[in-house]
């Protein structure tokens, strides 16, 4: 019998470099020049460019790479991960689609990933010979694909309600794949849902990704008594 394990996608996630329909705003423009980084090779962050995208497209769901910085750090720090029992991918809404090697440690200063996460979407690939991390094209088709899921479960406020261990425990087969949004606000998009298996509410409130995401590798864990 094959030996269980987990995938976990955050999909359609708010990370990606400016616009260029953003480029010349002042607000993007004083914090390239202040990090001495062309615009288009700067994450889009609300935090520092919340004026240039009162008008952007989907705005509101979009300009938050805090989301992966926490979901990454909390991953990676878990005995689940470590044992190599848990792949995980972040695929965003642009499209593209991140992958981590096992031995990946991420830098715990947000500064520090953002800079880390420019650099990965100039070059395509961070970390050496080791290839830590790569991005590239890919839709979230391609990344089941790639993982070949036994079973692909997406959590969202507007699925059956269940609680977390059963969601987990009843998951089907040796490979079940958990799909968090690494989005703000919003629900996942239609195209994302019909590849779902099930989908699933934890909770009647919206719940930060990384909250979810805790509560998840927990769960995990305990199905394979690494608690």
């Amino acid at each position: 019998m094959a030996e269980k394990s987990f995938v976990l996608v955050l999909a359609e996630t708010a990370l990606e470099a400016i616009p260029e329909e953003l480029r010349k705003h002042p607000a993007v423009k004083a914090d390239a020049e202040r990090r001495e980084k062309p615009a288009g090779e700067i994450l889009l962050d609300r935090s520092f460019h919340h004026a240039a995208m009162l008008k952007l497209k989907d705005g509101e769901s979009r300009g938050r790479p805090d989301i992966a910085y926490h979901v990454l750090l909390d991953v990676t720090s878990s005995p689940i991960y470590r044992a190599g029992m848990l792949d995980l991918y972040v695929h965003t809404m642009g499209g593209m689609v991140l992958s981590f090697s096992k031995g990946l440690r991420p830098p715990r200063s947000y500064d520090r990933f953002r800079s880390l996460m420019e650099q990965l979407f100039v070059e395509g690939r961070v970390g050496g010979d080791a290839d830590l991390i790569t991005v590239e094209k890919g839709s979230f088709k391609e990344v089941l694909r790639e993982a070949k899921p036994s079973a692909v479960v997406g959590l969202s406020k507007l699925g059956k309600r269940a609680t977390l261990s059963g969601a987990v425990s009843s998951a089907h087969g040796t490979r079940p794949c958990f799909v968090v949004g690494g989005f703000p606000s919003g629900h996942f998009s239609e195209e994302i849902e019909r590849m779902f298996d099930s989908m699933v509410s934890i909770s009647p409130q919206g719940l930060d990704a990384s909250l979810v995401v805790c509560r998840l590798v927990y769960e995990m864990e305990r199905a394979l008594g690494l608690e």
